[in-house]
């Protein structure tokens, strides 16, 4: 444990700090865009929750505590009719558990004008991460995992890619349904650039924690997130359990003080719900984010228990 609470220190040190002057632009945003429904609706808290396939994109040492083979696929019309997709697959053995998953956007066609403003067309644009991760106990209760992954962003013929790596830590305080989660995520290098400059990687660091309230039937999160060339954000998120195939979900993520207009939409920025049901081996997730006056987003996603 005190080994486990250092680790938490250098991770807040690290957050504050600005991580370093880019030598360039931050690229590949849409790795920065949240994937599955549940963690959607819960504000992105995710970092510090474990048990879930989504751990992939948030702290894969979450994934040591899975139990039964897991499929996932999330489906969202982002804003601008932009078309997202996530594919994930976890399967526990005795040594740990191995997940592979793919993030999927497609941007859709747009105008090809030539030198003197002529349509010459369409060009497509369109990225993709895929991901291969593993995770253990190390000891009782502390779980580390990671994942490695291919990154790759195309606009018309030209193309982009990097390799990155993600690695977390999870601690699970026993009697206490309480886990700390810490995560730094995308951390790697542009291998091929558009044309000549290479993009930075949207390196995270995110340290949170989930808890289960004694005598209700809430669930609760949070977690402090730095993204490089971004304010420092906090996210909250919650989970009721109105039946044992119901959930009800609500989130906040502050972002959205960054989305205000000075319209009536304004009280929404950053507010995300979503609700859950299962039904026998499938969970089936829905999620509302608010981007205020920008607009909003729906998820949908599909889990299955093998």
């Amino acid at each position: 444990m005190k080994k486990f609470v250092c680790v938490l220190v250098f991770a807040l040190l690290l957050i504050r700090s600005d991580f370093g002057a880019a030598q360039t632009a931050v690229g590949y945003d849409f790795l920065n865009t949240f994937v599955g429904a549940r963690p959607a609706a819960m504000g992105g808290a995710f970092v510090g929750i474990v048990g879930d396939v989504h751990n992939i994109a948030y702290n894969p040492a979450g994934l040591s505590h899975i139990g039964e083979k897991r499929g996932t696929f999330s489906y969202l019309n982002h804003l601008l009719d932009f078309n997202s997709g996530f594919l994930a697959y976890a399967q526990p053995f005795s040594g740990g558990t191995a997940a592979a998953s793919l993030n999927f956007i497609d941007f859709g066609q747009f105008e090809r004008r030539g030198e003197k403003n002529e349509d010459t067309g369409e060009f497509g644009s369109n990225g993709l991460a895929f991901s291969l991760s593993y995770a253990r106990f190390l000891i009782k209760n502390f779980a580390v995992g990671g994942n490695v992954k291919y990154i790759r962003f195309q606009i018309d013929t030209y193309t982009a890619s990097a390799i990155a790596m993600d690695a977390g830590l999870s601690y699970t305080i026993p009697g206490q349904d309480l886990s700390i989660g810490l995560a730094v995520q995308n951390f790697g290098s542009t291998t091929s650039a558009f044309i000549q400059t290479k993009d930075d990687l949207p390196l995270t660091v995110q340290l949170g924690a989930s808890k289960t309230l004694a005598h209700l039937p809430v669930f609760v999160s949070g977690a402090l997130v730095k993204t490089k060339d971004e304010d420092l954000d906090f996210r909250l998120g919650g989970e009721i359990r109105l039946r044992e195939q119901l959930r009800l979900r609500l989130g906040y993520n502050s972002v959205g003080l960054d989305q205000k207009t000075d319209t009536s939409m304004d009280r929404l920025a950053g507010v995300s719900m979503g609700i859950g049901f299962v039904v026998r081996k499938f969970d089936i997730d829905y999620s509302f984010s608010s981007f205020g006056e920008v607009g909003s987003l729906n998820r949908f996603t599909l889990v299955s228990r093998f």
